[in-house]
């Protein structure tokens, strides 16, 4: 099951600043290793983008000063970057205030991080579910 809630060709949904911003968290972290990398490529191959290219181009200081982005990728960043900080089930104070800098320079609320952190939540919660009935068959 993947964690996607929205329509790739949403005019509002930009791709380019989405993956470079989920390749500046992944690499952000010196603790993230294959797994968070790999979640990146996924998402980059699936919305048609040379993950390689934008891997070697886009620093883990990759900031969106210089344009503003939607509410739909801002949230797609956000969703993602809550699911690479917790991949080892471990949603740590540092990964969290980095999270919430993030909601902050891309003008979200932190009540609307702490909403996104619980669907994350939910929706890990449904796919056990999932699997586990498919299991169990």
């Amino acid at each position: 099951m993947d964690f996607d809630f929205f329509n790739i060709d949403s005019s509002e949904f930009d791709i380019e600043t989405y993956i470079r911003m989920l390749i500046a968290i992944a690499k952000a972290d010196k603790d993230n290793g294959p797994a968070e990398f790999n979640y990146v490529r996924k998402k980059a191959l699936a919305l048609g983008v040379d993950y390689d290219l934008f891997l070697e181009t886009t620093d883990k200081d990759y900031q969106l000063t210089k344009k503003r982005v939607s509410r739909l990728t801002a949230f797609m960043i956000l969703t993602d970057a809550i699911v690479l900080a917790s991949m080892d089930r471990n949603f740590s104070l540092p990964e969290r205030q980095r999270v919430y800098t993030y909601a902050q320079d891309l003008d979200i609320p932190r009540k609307d991080v702490d909403e996104l952190e619980s669907i994350v939540q939910g929706f890990r919660r449904l796919n056990r579910q999932w699997q586990s009935l498919v299991k169990a068959a």
